[in-house]
């Protein structure tokens, strides 16, 4: 029988687990035997080389590596172009990330691994969603669902103690992403999500940019030299930059040696100088926090508990601000890099019917996870003045699946046609939300004069946060049920023609 696993797919590392025939979860190594893969590809030849390698690539062959793909996913137009002027798409590149760790969990495993659950931030909107299933996709995965990262670290955690009724804020600061969220563990394996914040483009790379800047500066008051222009200078500095993180974490002082055109520099940080350089980035995850917590607090709702996710959560002045915050001390005992992989593995055997159990050998009640939506979602209809505006019918941290319904009219005399434009986001202008896409034309409106017709729209999220519509004109009873349109998303015929693209290439 195929297993089935569970898969952290991170901006910067990414990680897999799988329930074992002792029912207990656990991280399955990659082929290097390490427990966390680079999200790294290097594009060779019609070879790709995806991981430690690829990464250790990066500043000697800047042009043909990608790093943090993750962050593209939400980028409707981009795509990577390598030295030999050749296109790849986001959905492409995680797939060969997603190929690579099926590769190696076969490997580890000795047998056939077809389905996963894939993670991603809370954050993440329908775009980056579903471009994460087509990458599973491709990459020869059956997708069972697509679950936060915050909920997977809950549950990793919550299968671990046996308390219930319990509130817990989960802290995710990832490679590339932020996530504050707040879950209960209601008892009887359920796990239901009260509330989530975000932010898409803050994680541990923004840190590393700044400690970056800070080695270019030094270097240019030195040699009036901006070793930033090079690409292979930029890619050292900043794998440098990381190499500091990851030590001040540990001591409170370091020194780097730094070369660029020919010319050394030798710079000497502290931890609290590093602090002061991070700390704009610390202060936008704290500004999020505190809004969780406000609202927790007008819920009358208690934090028994804080877990911390990522790897940047072993910054110190992370945890001081977090402990600042809550009052409390973060829990123990799952590694931040690990927890992510072991809640989606959990799930994933729940999923395919695989029974958890406990260190005893007793059976665990089958998990329920209760989300709530991370953005608003509605349609672009028209104020009397005929601008643009963002008509919103479900409402962020709605629990899901979700619906949402509303009544609305023409805004022309003898109007038969009306085209339905979904949107995600809080702004009441559409143009600074994010366009989900074209649910279609809804036809058949008997002609009337302007606001007669009385047009019903329904909007869903369904569990996994994806988006679906339903439309009727009530006199006519004619009806719209989109299959969502997202130009940015692969077609069916894309999907064939990247799959055996996909499939064609030897991954290393």
């Amino acid at each position: 029988m195929a297993k089935v696993i569970g898969i952290d797919l991170g901006t910067t590392m990414s990680a897999m687990a799988y329930v074992n025939e002792y029912g207990q979860a656990e991280i399955i190594k990659n082929a290097e035997g390490q427990n966390i893969t680079p999200s790294v590809v290097m594009i060779r030849g019609e070879d790709r080389v995806v991981g430690r390698k690829a990464k250790n690539s990066a500043v000697a062959n800047p042009k043909n590596v990608v790093q943090f793909i993750k962050r593209r996913m939400s980028e409707p137009d981009y795509v990577f172009k390598d030295e030999s002027g050749k296109i790849h798409r986001p959905e492409e590149i995680s797939a060969l990330i997603l190929k690579k760790l099926k590769q190696d969990a076969e490997e580890a495993l000795g047998e056939a691994v077809t389905k996963a659950v894939i993670t991603v931030p809370a954050y993440f909107g329908d775009l980056e969603r579903q471009r994460t299933k087509q990458a599973g996709e491709i990459a020869g995965f059956e997708v069972l669902d697509i679950i936060n990262e915050p909920t997977a670290a809950a549950i990793a955690y919550g299968s671990k103690q046996a308390q219930e009724n319990i509130t817990i804020l989960v802290y995710d600061l990832g490679g590339g992403t932020f996530d504050v969220t707040v879950m209960q563990v209601v008892g009887g394996g359920e796990l239901k999500v009260l509330l989530t914040e975000g932010n898409a483009f803050l994680g541990g790379k923004d840190l590393d940019e700044a400690i970056c800047r800070c080695f270019a500066e030094k270097f240019e008051e030195t040699h009036q030299i901006n070793p930033l222009n090079n690409l292979k200078t930029y890619q050292e500095f900043l794998k440098t930059a990381e190499e500091v993180k990851i030590d001040l974490s540990a001591d409170i002082q370091t020194e780097v040696n730094l070369t660029a055109e020919g010319k050394p520099l030798d710079i000497k940080l502290t931890r609290d100088q590093v602090e002061k350089l991070i700390a704009p980035y610390i202060d936008k995850t704290q500004d999020l926090t505190e809004k969780v917590l406000e609202n927790v607090a007008q819920k009358r709702v208690k934090i028994d508990q804080v877990l911390l996710v990522g790897g940047s959560t072993r910054i110190p002045l992370v945890q001081k601000v977090v402990k600042s915050l809550t009052g409390k001390e973060s829990k123990k005992g799952i590694n931040p890099d690990e927890v992510v992989a072991i809640g989606a593995a959990i799930y994933a055997a729940g999923l395919d019917g695989i029974t958890m159990r406990d260190a005893g050998g007793k059976a665990l009640p089958a998990l329920k996870v209760r989300n709530v939506t991370a953005h608003s979602l509605g349609i672009v209809t028209k104020n009397d003045a005929l601008e643009d505006i963002n008509s919103k019918l479900i409402q962020k941290n709605s629990e899901i699946p979700a619906e949402g319904e509303g009544i609305f009219t023409t805004i022309k005399d003898n109007q038969t046609e009306v085209e339905i434009q979904i949107i995600q986001g809080e702004d009441e202008n559409p143009e600074y939300c994010t366009k989900v896409g074209d649910a279609g034309v809804l036809q058949g409106i008997p002609p009337k004069p302007k606001g007669i017709p009385k047009i019903q729209v329904r909007l869903g999220y369904d569990k996994s946060g994806m988006v679906h519509l339903y439309a009727k004109e009530l006199e006519s009873g004619a009806e719209l049920v989109a299959t969502i349109e997202n130009h940015a998303l692969l077609s069916e015929e894309e999907m064939k023609k990247v799959t055996a693209k996909v499939e064609g290439l030897r991954v290393t």
